[in-house]
């Protein structure tokens, strides 16, 4: 049974009362929401919130899911427009750490340049406007298909690959010396 068709079959049995299907959902689901939410958000405490109230506000919205669409496509949107209102409500955009972290190693000084290489790639990540960086986040991080992008930022895919060649532009242009 494909995974979609295994979530169907749980939204259905959450809509007709059992409680448990939609908890099976959300433990599937809530390290992945609360990720997005972390790196959206940079603080453990709202991305916590935000996590939780994206289940709170699927639960209620489930009757208006489009099967059509992922579950998880469907659920990072809503977790994305929670984010965005915590940012707009806060007045501030807050970096989102998109890098992957250094494998240790046995060389302190390769150590040391990896740590170095990530922290200048975190910060012209950060320097990406909004939208790019979510498009960033959503396709490096969560490892979303342009479609899914689409889906979750509603914009056309075009569009998602657009801000994608941007970004990596900007960011190539920026770190050249190092990549």
């Amino acid at each position: 049974m494909s995974e979609q068709q295994n979530d169907q079959q749980l939204i259905e049995r959450a809509l007709a009362g059992d409680g448990p299907a939609y908890g099976r959902l959300v433990t599937k689901y809530q390290r992945a929401i609360y990720a997005l939410a972390r790196r959206m958000l940079r603080d453990h405490d709202l991305a916590d919130e935000a996590a939780q109230e994206t289940f709170v506000k699927a639960y209620f919205a489930l009757k208006q899911y489009d099967s059509s669409f992922r579950f998880y496509t469907w659920l990072s949107r809503i977790a994305y427009n929670l984010c965005c209102d915590s940012l707009k409500e806060r007045k501030r955009i807050i970096p989102l750490d998109a890098a992957p972290e250094p494998q240790s190693g046995d060389d302190p000084l390769e150590e040391t340049a990896q740590n170095d290489t990530c922290a200048r790639i975190r910060a012209q990540i950060d320097r990406l406007p909004h939208d790019q960086r979510a498009v960033v986040l959503l396709r490096a991080d969560k490892e979303l298909s342009y479609e899914d992008i689409s889906s979750v930022l509603r914009i056309p895919m075009g569009t998602v690959m657009s801000r994608l060649h941007r970004a990596r532009q900007a960011l190539y242009g920026a770190l050249k010396d190092v990549l």
